[in-house]
């Protein structure tokens, strides 16, 4: 019991701590300089969030330690800033680290001026520890990313492969969503900054690009994967639209350097993703896979609206952090690739009800047309089928293969054409022979009739 009082004893002081090291001022009008910033009326500083309330802001640091300390602040949205000594010395950056960082020594004198000029949202995290602390909490967090980094690398290659040993679009076009995802999270991560990209071109340009390109492959991948090209196929106007209004509250951006068009531009972004789970959703109890769609999607979306979205305005749901948004990632990955496979599967199946379906369909026909009940579909009933439903040549040898029950590999062999052009010409029939209706139709007959089958 000692020691949980203890702890939350500590706890309290360190939380405290921060508070009466660092005084904050909003610099509405850009008054001050480092000159006479330390005339200013400085409050005592909170971190959070003030969101679209950005601009000029200075921090007073007082720090009574005599040790080696690192001032940093790890957010990706940090670009333009300044720190000066208590003698209103210009101290520099550090290169090369994820975020905006300081190495401060045992000689500083105090108290710091920290300048920050706030083109996105206001968000400061700025956090003081020593040398060692900073090293070992960076070495962990880089370690952390590396898994993830690694396992995402490792599940866009096994998609990859799929899509070469099964011919399956499906695969490349969510490989397309998951390398412009891990870009994101690239970014967000501050490792472009860490690699020596400049800083000011990621933040104001290659964000909103990033942004821009998961919604579009996303809403592709989900368009071919629920194939809501066939039962909505109104949506990809929809979609396009958002798009383009999308570009344009970016491109004014751009051109104003004004952050609420970019909040704007994010906020129709990612609506793309919402309206493409409420189509999933739909089809919820209709297809399997569709249920796994929505499932992998919904804690995602959640998360990514709270962390990429909600964090422009100043505002959070439920405050995600980005070890929480990898964890929802990977677990997206692996539903939705075993999703795929579990799709294909549904799909080949289905393809083969069509032709056992189109070859009961024919054979019913023939021993409705056949005089003895005995001969085959002859030349002459294949000839009006031509001309009523307008069959090309190879629909024709198609639909003679599959009321002689050959499978897929032995008719595409014949046809010189591949087994995924098979069922897609097999699929294309089976709607213009309307066979589906048909067998509707005999069921309902069926049902009101049980003589009917014999009739």
């Amino acid at each position: 019991m000692k020691t949980i009082i203890y702890g939350f004893f500590v706890f309290f002081c360190m939380s405290l701590y921060p508070q009466k090291s660092i005084k904050i001022l909003k610099d509405t009008n850009n008054d001050f300089r480092i000159e006479t910033a330390n005339e200013a009326d400085f409050k005592p500083f909170i971190l959070e969030n003030n969101g679209l309330n950005n601009g000029s802001y200075w921090f007073k640091i007082i720090n009574t330690s005599r040790e080696e300390s690192v001032l940093s602040l790890p957010s990706a949205h940090i670009n333009n800033l300044s720190l000066f000594s208590a003698t209103n010395q210009r101290i520099k950056e550090n290169s090369y680290t994820r975020y905006p960082s300081f190495s401060l020594d045992e000689f500083e004198e105090y108290p710091l001026y920290l300048n920050i000029q706030f083109d996105k949202e206001a968000f400061y995290p700025i956090q003081i520890s020593t040398k060692e602390e900073f090293a070992k909490a960076n070495q962990q967090s880089l370690f952390k990313l590396g898994i993830y980094y690694g396992f995402a690398i490792m599940v866009i290659i096994i998609n990859l492969m799929c899509f070469v040993l099964f011919d399956e679009k499906v695969f490349l076009y969510y490989c397309a969503v998951l390398a412009t995802m891990t870009s994101s999270f690239f970014y967000s991560d501050g490792l472009f900054r860490l690699l020596g990209f400049d800083n000011s071109f990621i933040v104001v340009y290659l964000e909103p690009l990033l942004y821009t390109s998961v919604s579009i492959f996303a809403a592709y991948f989900a368009t071919k994967f629920l194939k809501l090209d066939e039962s909505m196929p109104k949506l990809k106007w929809v979609t396009l639209g958002l798009i383009s209004v999308a570009t344009a509250f970016f491109i004014s951006y751009w051109t104003t350097k004004n952050w609420m068009y970019a909040v704007i531009g994010n906020t129709t972004v990612w609506s793309v993703l919402l309206i493409y789970l409420i189509a999933g959703a739909t089809l919820f109890r209709q297809k399997v896979y569709a249920r796994f769609y929505v499932i992998a999607y919904s804690l995602l979306f959640l998360l990514l609206v709270d962390y990429f979205v909600l964090k422009g305005f100043g505002v959070s749901l439920i405050n995600v952090s980005a070890f929480q948004l990898k964890v929802a990632s990977s677990i997206e990955m692996l539903v939705l690739t075993y999703a795929i496979m579990y799709r294909m599967r549904a799909l080949k199946e289905e393809n083969d009800m069509m032709q056992i379906e189109m070859r009961l369909y024919l054979k019913r026909i023939e021993l409705l047309r056949s005089p003895d009940n005995i001969k085959m579909v002859d030349d002459l009933y294949l000839e009006n089928l031509v001309n009523h439903y307008d069959l090309n040549n190879l629909e024709t040898k198609l639909l003679q293969y599959v009321s002689k029950g050959k499978d897929n590999e032995k008719i595409a062999l014949k046809l010189n054409i591949s087994v995924k052009e098979v069922e897609k010409i097999t699929k294309s029939l089976y709607k213009k022979l309307e066979i589906g209706e048909q067998i509707q139709e005999d069921q309902r007959m069926v049902d009101e009739q049980p003589d009917y089958i014999y009739n």
